[in-house]
């Protein structure tokens, strides 16, 4: 039987495509969900998101929150957590992460705290970098907006 070029050429494509390993020493993250879209005083907001790490070394995640006067970022703060704070499984190299964060209390009860600083309703991005422990850091991803009801 003989193979065409293009179908030839085609075939070895798909295998090369197929055996290229999707894990990166650098890790890598996406931001997939964030709720609720309207956060009140006290409310838990989630965020969820997937990430990769071919060694499954991962070792802190910063967070970065950002709020907003209309398409303006206002104000912009970077926390770092150990990656054991964030309760995700040592050693897994692609998982599921999501990250909780209470909004606006100082009773934060194992959740990351959103401080409500803002005289009037604002609305607000989270995003998140991980880093491993060769000090790798993961490419930026941020959630959409949700909406913050002044305290």
């Amino acid at each position: 039987m003989k193979i065409t070029q293009p179908l030839l050429i085609t075939i070895i494509l798909i295998a090369i495509s197929c055996n290229k390993d999707k894990f990166t020493t650098i890790p890598q993250v996406s931001i997939k969900s964030i709720s609720p879209g309207t956060v009140v005083s006290g409310n838990i907001i989630n965020m969820r998101g997937n990430y990769t790490d071919k060694e499954g070394d991962l070792d802190s995640a910063l967070i970065v929150y950002k709020w907003y006067n209309g398409t303006t970022v206002v104000k912009k703060d970077t926390f770092r957590f150990s990656f054991a704070s964030l309760r995700m499984p040592p050693k897994t190299k692609d998982a599921e992460i999501s990250v909780d964060f209470q909004y606006n209390t100082t009773n934060p009860n194992g959740f990351v705290t959103l401080p409500g600083v803002f005289p009037k309703d604002t609305t607000a991005t989270l995003g998140l970098i991980l880093i491993d422990a060769a000090k790798n850091r993961s490419n930026y991803a941020e959630s959409n907006q949700i909406r913050l009801k002044k305290p």
